[in-house]
Parts: structure tokens; sequence; C-alpha cells
């Protein structure tokens, strides 16, 4: 493993882990729109760590590139599987173990395509939620406090802020005549889907369990 691959790793998780203070006295003193701003605050961190993902991919898996360089002459590349999915979803399943806060990166796709994982499909409110989120702008996300099917608290408040395409998205879900290895499909082998700049991808979808707040209280 290569050592830039570690930096990027360690530095971008050390980042969304800081996020982990949200349980405990934290929890506890929030009370309405508060919800709001600490779900929207995980959901911007861990958009930010994927676009970063998304424009170092060239460096992640250039042998001998390091960071703030120009890319090496006639190096080899080798696709790590290090993107901003598979991050994404790691990271979220860390961040619940310790928060009890669960993220979810989910999208309906694009056409016939669907969502690539199965584990990015979204369940019953977060389909009616990513069918809001064309009336809203990047960085603008909606939420409300919901029944969550499993929950034991019975209430959970539900947060998703829209993930649009960027520059740095395109060379996966852009234009399939634009495929690196000349089929259509990306680096990681799924078909390219056509997206445009600017264009809604998916959202990030984050659950505050407000038993959260229950047990902060009886402490």
């Amino acid at each position: 493993m290569s050592r830039k691959f570690i930096v990027v790793g360690l530095g971008i998780i050390c980042l969304f882990t800081g996020l982990a203070t949200f349980r405990g006295r934290e929890v506890k003193a929030m009370r309405g729109e508060e919800y709001a701003e600490v779900a929207h605050g995980i959901a911007t961190l861990l958009e930010s760590s994927r676009i970063v993902l998304a424009r170092n991919q060239e460096v992640i898996n250039t042998m001998g590139a390091r960071f703030g360089e120009p890319l090496p002459e006639n190096s080899q590349t080798f696709f790590k599987g290090f993107i901003p999915a598979r991050f994404g979803r790691l990271a979220s399943e860390e961040f619940v173990k310790r928060t009890g806060i669960s993220i979810k990166q989910t999208t309906l796709g694009k056409g016939d395509f669907g969502p690539r994982n199965v584990y990015n499909a979204p369940d019953e409110w977060e389909e009616a939620a990513l069918l809001k989120l064309s009336n809203y702008r990047r960085g603008e996300g909606f939420g409300e406090f919901s029944p969550l099917k499993g929950a034991t608290s019975g209430l959970v408040y539900r947060y998703m802020l829209p993930l649009y395409i960027e520059e740095a998205c395109l060379q996966c879900h852009g234009d399939p005549a634009n495929s690196p290895t000349g089929d259509g499909r990306d680096v990681s082998g799924h078909m390219m889907e056509g997206y445009k700049l600017r264009e809604l991808r998916g959202g990030i979808s984050v659950v505050i369990p407000l038993e959260l707040q229950k047990t902060a209280a009886r402490r």
C-alpha cells in the first residue's frame, strides 16, 4: 500500500470522525432546528470528503505521485478502489458505531441505471426526499422528524442533503464516450451513466435517533 494512499485515508477519516462528539451532552442540548444544523454539518463534511477523494483520484492511483506536485511522467497507474462512494460507506459505518447517528449516500440513479450498489438504494423516506431535492439548491437540505421502522425511540430526525455532479465526478459518472477503457465503463468497471455538470446525482441521508437524547438525559 502506497504512502500517499495511507495519508489520504487517515487524513480524511480523522476529519470525518471529528464529528463523533455529537453524542451525550451535545445531543442532550439539541432542540428543533438544532437537529437540522447538526445533520447538515455531518452531511456537508461527508460531501466535502467525497469531493476531495474525487479530485485526487489520479494522485491516489498513479505510482510515485505526490500531492501538490505534477504527476510523474510515464508512471504506471493502478486502480486502488479508494473512491468517494466506498470511502463514504466505510466512514459512515465507523461513524454510526461511535455516535449512533446513521449516514448514507443514496440515489435514485439515472434513467434505467438505478443505484450502482444495493446499499445505496433509498428507503421509502429517502426516495420521497430525493424527489423533492430538485427544488433545493446546492448546500440546502431538507429535514423533518419521522417514524423509523425498527428505531427504539419510535421517532428520529431525518435529513437529506443533495449531491450535485461536479467536474471531478464526471470521470466516473459522465459521458460514456469518455470512458477510460473505451467500452463505456469507468475505472471501477461500472457503466458511466451520462450525467452532466451540476445535475442532481443523489443525496446524503442522515438519521439522528431521539433515543440518543433520552439516553443523555439519564446520565
